[in-house]
């Protein structure tokens, strides 16, 4: 069955918000919240999804980087029919609705140590035929809907019994939703300012992949080797971005 970590959509979520509003010191101290999201969505991901996912990044400027992963744009902001021509009959480029990063939480490769929380039927298949409004608002970046599928346990149906992810219902069925800068499961946590990114435990991945990074072309021939080069990128798009 696919899986799809509702821990990291839930981030996901979050730090897609804040990208909208953040600026200054503080989008600079969460953007390591951003950096540790993709390190660990793409450790986990197919090659497949990689390379979706570097494909869409690589279209977006290099001094949005990492930001530009979790970047979706606002209902307000998304242009009617697919785009179109601005005032001055100028072609106005479509803004993704969805954060790039989608991708890879979408493109998980299933594991022997997969959590069954995260686990949904295929789209298409008689048996996810009831989760299509899930698939839907998924597709959207409807936050609102898809955290209505989240329980604690795992993904849910809307009205199936339980209390959402992060709800009160009185009573001590479920763990106590994380704070806003606190780490999910699933998600490496957060090191202080100080320490470099991706010193985290790598697993050892078969075959070789080949990353193409945004301006820098990554080889990837372990999941460890993948960490290391990732780190080395993502502080250099920093160091760009701070000298704008």
């Amino acid at each position: 069955m696919p899986l799809l970590d509702r821990h990291r959509v839930t981030k996901l979520g979050e730090l897609s918000a804040l990208e909208l509003s953040l600026a200054g010191p503080e989008r600079m101290i969460r953007e390591q919240d951003v950096a540790l999201l993709i390190k660990a969505a793409y450790d986990d991901a197919t090659d497949t999804a990689r390379a979706a996912f570097m494909a869409r990044v690589q279209k977006m400027p290099t001094s949005a980087w990492p930001w530009s992963a979790v970047q979706a744009a606002p209902p307000a902001a998304r242009p009617r029919g697919g785009g179109g021509l601005g005032n001055l009959g100028v072609p106005q480029p479509v803004v993704p609705t969805t954060p790039a990063l989608l991708i890879l939480l979408r493109g998980q490769a299933d594991t022997a140590d997969a959590d069954p929380g995260n686990q949904l039927p295929a789209q298409g298949t008689p048996d996810g035929a009831a989760w299509e409004g899930l698939y839907s608002a998924l597709d959207r970046w409807d936050t609102a809907t898809i955290r209505q599928y989240i329980r604690p346990q795992g993904w849910a149906l809307v009205g199936m019994e339980g209390p959402k992810e992060g709800q009160d219902d009185g009573a001590t069925s479920g763990p106590p939703a994380p704070a806003p800068n606190e780490t999910l499961p699933g998600l490496p946590a957060t090191q202080p300012a100080a320490v470099p990114l991706w010193k985290q435990p790598a697993v050892l991945v078969a075959g070789a992949t080949a990353l193409v990074a945004t301006g820098v072309t990554v080889y990837a021939l372990t999941r460890d080797s993948a960490s290391r080069r990732l780190e080395a990128e993502l502080e250099r798009q920093a160091g760009e971005a701070r000298k704008q």
